[in-house]
């Protein structure tokens, strides 16, 4: 189940003093997050999408990422003294901003790990992420690149053969409810999946052309629709069972 409130270097955590901790990895992927399945590559590792469109890199300003403790955050029930100390609680693990940048193999639809992050022990029902721009006063490096422009998401690939660029500064953020414990010693993981199949394509299956101005609206929704973010321990690059069952026998 998910929630989408609206319109993804260096990586920080902030993690409570005095409680035990453990790894959780954090990945991304092209493709289906429902089939696990990448998309077709051509032989100059491009992304081949529809229509004479192809796509040779992609990169996402992700703001945070957040993952709550089972139990320890504001419900919506209206009581704003809960909400008001929740967002200092450790019952919150947070990152700070981070670069999404896939390109050459990365492209083929495997799991590509960013970093291993360090959060407490315990319990977590609800993961957040928000891509939008980040100051460039605070980036650095290829996430600088983006804030320097004003973007959240940059896409370079060829139409008909001829090159073209998409920058937007889509603001994308959800919640999104999940089940998933990690223990002392656990290896989890969140997968980003970014479904790029229907991207340049209306509702009427009609091709949209990255390059004119009257197809933007429609490729940000799409855009805003293709990325998720989930629990998936065994990484395959689908949401895990919310029965525990991904946590016995680690044969990843």
């Amino acid at each position: 189940m998910r929630r989408f409130i609206g319109l993804f270097a260096s990586l920080m955590w902030l993690s409570a003093c005095g409680n035990s901790t453990s790894s959780v990895g954090l990945s991304t992927r092209m493709g289906s997050a429902v089939t696990g399945s990448g998309l077709t590559r051509t032989s100059s590792q491009r992304l081949a999408l529809s229509n004479g469109i192809t796509v040779e890199r992609v990169r996402l300003s992700v703001r945070e990422l957040e993952l709550k403790r089972e139990g320890h955050h504001d419900d919506s029930s209206g009581d704003d003294s809960d909400a008001g100390t929740d967002d200092k609680s450790e019952h919150k693990q947070r990152t700070g901003s981070f670069l999404i940048d896939l390109s050459g193999t990365a492209l083929e639809g495997q799991l590509v790990r960013l970093q291993d992050i360090s959060v407490d022990v315990g319990t977590y029902d609800e993961i957040e992420f928000d891509i939008g721009k980040v100051d460039p006063a605070n980036a650095t490096g290829g996430l600088k690149e983006l804030a320097d422009q004003g973007a959240s998401l940059i896409i370079d690939g060829h139409i008909d053969g001829e090159p073209f660029q998409f920058v937007s500064s889509l603001r994308v953020e959800q919640e999104r409810e999940v089940s998933f414990e990690i223990a002392e010693g656990d290896d989890q993981n969140v997968t980003f999946n970014i479904d790029p199949s229907g991207w340049f394509t209306d509702k009427d299956g009609k091709r949209l052309d990255p390059r004119e101005s009257s197809a933007r609206s429609q490729l940000e929704n799409n855009l805003q629709k293709s990325i998720d973010a989930f629990d998936d321990h065994d990484r395959d690059g689908s949401e895990d069972d919310d029965d525990g069952s991904h946590h016995d026998g680690k044969d990843d």
